[in-house]
């Protein structure tokens, strides 16, 4: 149960997909803060009761919505009816939804001229440009003909994907040989059947940038991610990510954190970073940007108003941070906590099936996942037997989620090989659609 105070906060949270795990994020907010949350039944009746007793023990007041509600109505109606001192999310499904109540109502937020960026890859890109932020060449579709025309503006290679998508979802690569209307027939049929991307089936276009590796050794991918806090225009730097490789079709595996690259590799970053937030005008919130890292330099890959998947257990791991409290106070207005002193890396792994349509032989036992080296905990996604639906994007091709925490980076790169190899996960191949 929470602990008491007598000048507790008022908190309205806004559960969803992403971020912290809610056995993570609900005590750390309920002992600090007076908490009432919305949140989305699944559907699941059983994973359901178990998020509403959640709920109950920590003694949240909670209110339920549906996909196609009108949440801001209602998180405005929650929040005056709580009295509420600010409005939280740590999900990217709903960060315009919170941001635009907060706003309505004065409570700490981006500006409204802000926030339609915070999701729009599109109105990202034009933005960074007109500043600019060095990004790739561009273009929106709305239709098949739309795409012709852009293919001719960016030409080849490149990446198709939804201008509000997440997780990877229908995200393709393009080069000269893709058929392009086969190309809108499968993009847009994925959009209609997963609505992370947005209600309306909009897509970029976009060039697929070149990335070199700049640790020298193939256990890292080519790409970084910036982490930050933004407090009214303040922007606090938090760390900068190493990547582990993508798996086809740009399906994340996790990261590693603090960053082991030259500090004037870091340093480049946090000023690309930088320039970026500004630009988007982004004030008060979480930041997760992403950048290739080319041989011109670092280029945006995109800018993410929320944590990075991971990150929040990873701060806690490697610096003693909290960043649910940093968000809280942030969302009430407050000057967050400042980053600690970096005392062990730490490492989020999400190993990902490869891009076919594959049945699990065999899954690790978790008693063997966490005696791995660094292992804190760890989580499997499917059993055996389970045909992994990797072709919904990066939650649905993740086969375990591992946070792991180590002295050197050097330990958990080792642990994520052998999450990798045919040691650990191993498949035979399926025959038809991974639909389960």
């Amino acid at each position: 149960m929470p602990e008491t105070s007598h000048a507790r906060s008022k908190l309205v949270f806004v559960d969803g997909p992403g971020g912290p795990p809610l056995d993570w994020y609900l005590p750390r907010l309920c002992n600090r803060y007076d908490v009432a949350i919305l949140w989305a039944p699944t559907g699941d009746e059983s994973a359901d009761a178990a998020k509403h007793q959640a709920f109950a023990s920590w003694g949240c007041r909670t209110w339920t919505f549906q996909q196609g509600q009108d949440l801001i109505r209602l998180i405005k109606d929650v929040a005056l009816s709580e009295h509420a001192d600010g409005i939280l999310s740590f999900s990217e499904l709903w960060v315009i939804d919170t941001h635009k109540a907060a706003s309505d109502l004065g409570l700490a937020a981006n500006p409204l001229s802000s926030i339609p960026a915070m999701r729009d890859k599109y109105l990202q890109r034009r933005r960074l440009t007109e500043a600019g932020v060095p990004t790739p060449r561009f273009a929106l579709v709305h239709n098949a003909a739309q795409l012709n025309d852009a293919y001719e503006h960016v030409g080849a290679p490149a990446i198709f994907k939804p201008v509000t998508g997440a997780g990877s979802l229908a995200t393709y690569a393009v080069d000269s040989a893709t058929d392009l209307q086969e190309l809108w027939q499968t993009a847009h049929a994925a959009h209609e059947n997963d609505r992370r991307g947005g209600k309306t089936a909009a897509f970029i276009l976009e060039e697929r940038l070149i990335g070199v590796n700049k640790h020298q050794d193939e256990r890292y991918g080519d790409y970084a991610s910036v982490e930050s806090v933004v407090h009214n225009g303040q922007i606090t730097h938090l760390a900068v990510t190493d990547k582990f490789p993508l798996t086809e079709p740009f399906r994340e595996n996790g990261g590693i954190l603090p960053s082991v690259l030259p500090t004037e590799d870091v340093d480049e970053l946090y000023s690309a970073a930088s320039a970026a937030i500004n630009a988007l005008g982004l004030t008060h919130c979480a930041l997760h940007t992403e950048f290739k890292l080319t041989e011109t330099g670092p280029v945006i890959i995109e800018v993410n108003c929320r944590i990075g998947g991971g990150v929040t257990e990873q701060l806690y791991y490697a610096a003693a941070y909290d960043v649910v409290e940093a968000l809280a106070e942030v969302a009430l207005g407050n000057t967050p906590p400042g980053i600690r002193q970096f005392k062990a890396a730490s490492a989020i792994m999400l190993p990902q099936i490869p891009p076919r349509n594959l049945t699990l032989a065999q899954v690790p036992d978790l008693d063997d996942l966490v005696a791995l080296p660094g292992v804190v905990s760890a989580k499997t996604i499917y059993a055996q037997g389970d045909r992994p639906r990797w072709i919904e994007g990066t939650s649905a091709g993740m086969l375990a989620r591992i946070v792991a925490a180590a002295p050197e980076a050097s330990t958990l790169l080792e642990t994520f090989d052998y999450l990798m190899s045919d040691k650990c996960f191993t498949y035979t191949e399926s025959f038809g659609s991974n639909e389960q």
